[in-house]
């Protein structure tokens, strides 16, 4: 699949205005595109329910179409939802690719959380024994990829999949990994030089856009602890507390807090709002042509941390005593 060079600048474009990001990276992204052509994605779907993936369809569809971003300027040459074929046909290609990767540089991306655990998300029948187990074409992909995307929080973290292997202390708000069986669902053994980290449930297709313009323009952007950017293109995405960008902080400094999920103005946190743990930009950059995004008036939800270490396991909604 292939995407027009016009069309991935013109989503690059798309996702830069919306966080006033400046042309001359845009420009800076034109000439790489030209100069170097359409770099290959290996797109690797583990444990997941492919809502990263389609998040991102769905945002490319409105705009210019997902099968014209997806084949054109980015090369996607694996993807197990997207891609039209299937079988031998497109795991040929992929291993084309591989193969291929000290001429024409990849960049690998994982949606979903990986396991080692046999019969688990078989990618194909190529691999030992004629089965390509995910952990095993994971880890070979990822040793020349040139970059890799851990996309969406499944595969940042584990995810659904890591639920029953945390502690979380309901008193002191603290959580607390515990990753007794951890090797069987998380991947450990990864270059991190080369590894970004974009959680959410789902990924805002924003970050995934971004982060590919920042890396072909300007190499690995700067990261957290846990291996997030802190900006891409020098705009603030996981570096402030979504509480810190909440329009009813002046609420919660008052100490006007609700008695119940979805009060359409008070400030939520004594009813489960985990915005206070969370980093993101989420009230900043919003999600969808309306810019909405989960505690946002009007939608009036909570904040479920979807973009820390402690989702899915921190209970979604309950209530929180002893608010500083």
């Amino acid at each position: 699949m292939r995407i027009t060079r016009r069309n991935f600048l013109r989503m690059s474009a798309y996702a830069a205005a919306a966080t006033g990001i400046n042309w001359f990276d845009l420009e800076k992204l034109s000439k790489a595109l030209a100069a170097e052509g359409p770099p290959p994605v290996l797109w690797l779907e583990g444990l997941g329910d492919q809502g990263c993936i389609v998040s991102l369809a769905n945002y490319f569809d409105g705009t210019a179409g997902i099968e014209d971003v997806l084949l054109n300027s980015i090369d996607m040459k694996f993807n197990p939802v997207l891609s039209g074929a299937a079988g031998d046909q497109v795991l040929d290609v992929a291993e084309a690719v591989y193969d291929d990767y000290d001429a024409n540089p990849y960049i690998l991306v994982l949606t979903g959380s990986l396991t080692n655990l046999d019969g688990y998300c078989v990618v194909g029948e190529h691999g030992t024994n004629g089965v390509m187990q995910l952990m095993e074409t994971f880890n070979r992909w990822e040793a020349r990829a040139s970059w890799v995307i851990f996309a969406g929080s499944c595969a940042s973290y584990g995810g659904v999949n890591m639920i029953g292997q945390s502690k979380v202390d309901n008193q002191a708000n603290v959580f607390s990994p515990q990753h007794t069986n951890a090797a069987t669902f998380k991947n450990t053994n990864y270059d991190y030089s080369k590894s970004l980290f974009l959680p959410g449930c789902p990924v805002h297709p924003d970050w995934v856009v971004l982060s590919i313009v920042d890396i072909l323009t300007n190499g690995m952007p700067t990261r957290d602890t846990f291996g997030r950017p802190t900006s891409l293109l020098g705009t603030p995405v996981f570096a402030n507390t979504i509480h810190s960008q909440c329009p009813r902080k002046a609420e919660h400094d008052a100490g006007n807090f609700a008695e119940q999920v979805g009060d359409p103005v008070k400030c939520l946190r004594s009813v489960g709002c985990r915005g206070k743990e969370t980093y993101a930009d989420c009230p900043t950059r919003g999600w969808n042509s309306v810019g909405a995004y989960c505690n946002k008036p009007g939608v009036n939800g909570l904040c479920i941390g979807c973009t820390q270490g402690f989702f899915p396991s921190m209970p979604f909604n309950r209530e929180i005593v002893d608010i500083s």
